[in-house]
């Protein structure tokens, strides 16, 4: 196993960090930086993800949004950045809080990490408006699910199966 594999002993230490960091009045955005990462890396090995554990590329995410793939079937040339980006379902800083909250309610294990993974840690391709919409629209509201926010300004995706 490589060295950056994050493991959940891993992830409690993160937590700690973000609590001392907070405890010594360094605001939250500084603190949970480093959760995030672990986290978000954490999820995309948990996940099976192909590639580098971080950052994520769009040839590596396998769902992309209806209308990223009409844009990448129309202009071959369309590259990520300029015309496509890799979306979080559940924002990496709300997937780390509720992390966080795992490791407060003493809950932080494989289990409790494997089920919120699965659950809650999704990456689709999407278009720059699309994401547009989504940071207009839905970028401080928790939702249930990644397909729930995504609906919520309707970004679609082809059926599954």
């Amino acid at each position: 196993m490589s060295k950056n594999a994050v493991t959940v002993e891993h992830l409690r230490l993160a937590c700690r960090h973000v609590e001392e960091m907070l405890g010594a009045g360094v605001s939250e955005n500084f603190a949970i930086r480093t959760l995030e990462l672990f986290a978000d890396v954490f999820a995309k090995r948990h996940m099976g993800g192909r590639g580098k554990n971080s950052p994520h590329h769009v040839d590596q995410v396998e769902l992309w949004s209806l209308a990223a793939i009409s844009m990448r079937d129309s202009d071959p040339s369309a590259k990520g950045g300029s015309h496509f980006r890799v979306e979080h379902g559940t924002p990496r800083r709300g997937f780390a809080r509720r992390i966080l909250k795992f490791y407060k309610d003493g809950m932080l294990n494989e289990g409790s990490l494997a089920q919120l993974v699965e659950n809650q840690w999704k990456l689709a391709v999407i278009t720059l408006e699309e994401d547009r919409l989504l940071n207009k629209k839905a970028r401080s509201t928790l939702f249930e699910t990644p397909e729930e926010r995504w609906r919520s300004v309707g970004i679609e995706f082809p059926p599954v199966g």
